[in-house]
């Protein structure tokens, strides 16, 4: 009978399974399967199991899935004893017999438990390596293209090639916002009609990414009006189970007691002007990796058009600090604190502050040569109602006379930077840097703001060497 057939088979099966993991419950050492050969007698073909060929050594693919290897070869009969699965014990003494219409299973298992070839298992990882293979190639070609595309968006499109940018009688770049009704009239007929096109070129490198990062923010506005991030954010702050900015500068100032040297790590995809800082960009991998190094805080750059960032990095960057924060602290028993974020980003107007406090940002960076007064007090008033402590980055003396026209406790750090605002490079040599610090101008910032406020450093430094020696930058 062939359904009785197929149950003694399963049945024969499943207490075999049955009597491996009491087995393996019990403590005892199971080798792995490495293969099985199935002997059946020739009137246990295909017709017996109602046409279906080959059931058998699919009942012991099933039962033992990852085997090697099922071969085997049918027979006249086959010797062996009774197996006890089926229904217990068998009456009198089970000794090997001759069987006329039986199968006999012979399963072969790893005494060394050697690991062993499988020609199955060998062709799922060939094409699992060429699919990772293929996906590390397209990566790479994307990550090329994208390179290319932030260059050529720097270095061409924000700021004519060949000319000179325009300055003011102070030294500092002028730089305009966006024209969005600027045109052309075309006369059809008697019709005049007015085209809208893009005819203004940016003058210098940050005038043409105020453009993008304005044009940026008025498509955040369209999906998100203003009103209602303001309401989003107002309900977080009042929620109690949502995460609270923290305090950014405290522990800087902590490290840097007694005259230490402080080094805040900044994570960001690519640079505008050299690509991509490393083939394989893992934030939450870096950020573990810096809160376990004890980083008293980091920064993370969120811009999306020359950096290649996102407003997710600050939300990923916090969670991931947090997260090996507690782990750390579970495996050293000593207590971890988590590095506080800083958002680095172009910001223009208080809808990036609003979308940033949500993203989880501890601190803000201000670009300040990208701000006028008026605009800068608006903008460190905003953060501080959200809560947001300010870092503002200067390249010029006139630029820190700018802040230090804003009250006391407006800024809780100043950024000294070495990169160029026209193009978007690094002075080389770090004398933009060092002029700042030796400047007047700061001087008179530390006397109004007060000297506890830190000064830093950012762009290339520790790269830059003086007399063949980076240590002495």
């Amino acid at each position: 009978d062939g359904e009785f057939a197929k149950k003694e088979v399963e049945a024969l099966w499943t207490g075999y399974k049955k009597k491996e993991l009491s087995e393996t419950l019990e403590g005892k050492d199971v080798s792995p399967v490495t293969g099985c050969m199935v002997f059946p007698t020739l009137d246990r073909g295909s017709k017996l199991f109602g046409g279906k060929a080959g059931y058998e050594s699919g009942v012991v693919s099933t039962f033992l899935p990852g085997v090697p290897s099922i071969s085997g070869f049918y027979a006249n009969g086959v010797l062996g004893k009774l197996d006890g699965t089926i229904g217990g014990a068998p009456v009198g003494p089970n000794e090997n017999m001759l069987h006329g219409s039986a199968s006999c299973y012979v399963v072969f298992r790893s005494k060394t438990k050697r690991p062993f070839f499988s020609p199955k298992q060998a062709m799922i990882d060939a094409a699992d390596a060429a699919a990772a293979k293929a996906a590390a190639k397209a990566a790479e070609l994307e990550l090329a293209a994208e390179d290319e595309k932030r260059s050529t968006m720097s270095k061409s499109s924000f700021g004519s090639e060949g000319q000179v940018a325009p300055r003011s009688p102070d030294g500092e770049l002028i730089v305009r916002r966006r024209e969005i009704h600027s045109g052309r009239s075309l006369s059809v007929s008697t019709v005049e009609w007015s085209v809208a096109e893009k005819m203004a070129k940016p003058t210098s490198a940050l005038e043409g990414f105020m453009w993008e990062k304005e044009t940026q923010v008025d498509r955040q506005r369209e999906r998100i009006p203003l009103a209602l991030l303001m309401s989003q954010c107002k309900a977080a702050m009042m929620d109690p189970s949502k995460p609270k900015p923290r305090d950014w500068i405290g522990p800087v100032k902590q490290a840097g007691a007694d005259g230490k040297f402080v080094i805040i790590p900044e994570c960001k995809r690519m640079e505008p002007t050299t690509g991509s800082l490393r083939k394989r960009y893992d934030l939450q991998k870096l950020v573990k990796q810096l809160t376990k190094a004890g980083a008293p805080s980091i920064s993370v750059n969120s811009d999306s058009v020359l950096f290649g960032g996102s407003m997710e990095d600050i939300t990923q960057a916090r969670e991931a600090s947090a997260a090996a924060a507690a782990t750390e602290s579970l495996d050293s028993n000593d207590g971890v604190i988590a590095p506080p974020v800083l958002a680095s980003d172009l910001l223009l107007y208080p809808y990036q502050l609003y979308k940033l406090r949500l993203a989880g940002a501890d601190a803000v960076n201000l670009v300040v040569g990208a701000l006028d007064n008026k605009d800068l007090l608006y903008l460190t008033k905003i953060a501080s109602t959200l809560q947001l402590q300010v870092v503002a980055s200067v390249t010029s003396e006139v630029q820190i006379k700018m802040i230090n026209k804003l009250g006391a406790g407006s800024v809780s750090a100043i950024a000294l930077s070495n990169r160029e605002l026209e193009n978007f490079d690094f002075d080389t040599s770090g004398e933009q840097a060092l002029n700042l610090l030796r400047s007047e101008a700061l001087a008179a910032f530390r006397e109004n703001h007060g000297a506890d406020v830190p000064v830093l450093v950012e762009g290339r430094v520790g790269i830059i060497e003086v007399d063949g020696d980076e240590t002495s930058y």
